[in-house]
């Protein structure tokens, strides 16, 4: 079994785990189920892109309030398609072991943050490689590559904040 199918896994683990550990008030949801990326790393077999998209959004949403971060909204404008359509780009966020800007502490809390963080930022990317398929003119899969790298540096302050 590929490390590449274990990821997801791993990171509705650790996020339980997280939001167990903090002692949650509110109820929690579960992620939609993690579908295996194809062999090219590309879309799950037949998953259409902006199918992708929600997906990695709602893992993103998930791991966000998992970390107790409030997830970002989506913009007024994308359910009417009158947002400026701004190109599509990838933050291409580093892990957080790899950013020597990030001083996140030792504890298994902080830890867990940022696993969430880099797991969120990855699918922000992926999120924004998407919409870049898509032409880069698809106002949904570009507002939520926004949004998902408002999330990636939500998360990341939180991860690289963390003591």
């Amino acid at each position: 079994m590929s490390s590449v199918r274990l990821v997801p896994g791993l990171v509705a683990g650790v996020c339980c785990a997280f939001a167990i550990a903090c002692g949650a008030s509110r109820p929690q949801t579960t992620a939609a189920p993690t579908m295996a990326p194809a062999a090219d790393g590309g879309a799950p077999a037949g998953m259409a892109p902006r199918d992708e998209i929600r997906q990695l959004d709602q893992e993103i949403e998930a791991a966000l309030t998992g970390m107790g971060v409030r997830p970002t909204p989506p913009a007024a404008c994308a359910a009417t398609a009158s947002c400026e359509q701004a190109a599509p780009v990838a933050m291409g966020v580093k892990p957080a072991q790899e950013d020597p800007t990030c001083k996140a502490g030792t504890s298994d809390t902080c830890k867990d943050a940022c696993t969430l963080s880099d797991s969120i930022c990855k699918n922000a990317d992926r999120i924004c490689v998407l919409a870049q398929q898509l032409g880069g003119t698809d106002a949904y899969a570009n507002e939520t590559c926004a949004r998902g790298n408002t999330s990636c540096t939500a998360a990341r302050e939180r991860c690289c904040g963390c003591m």
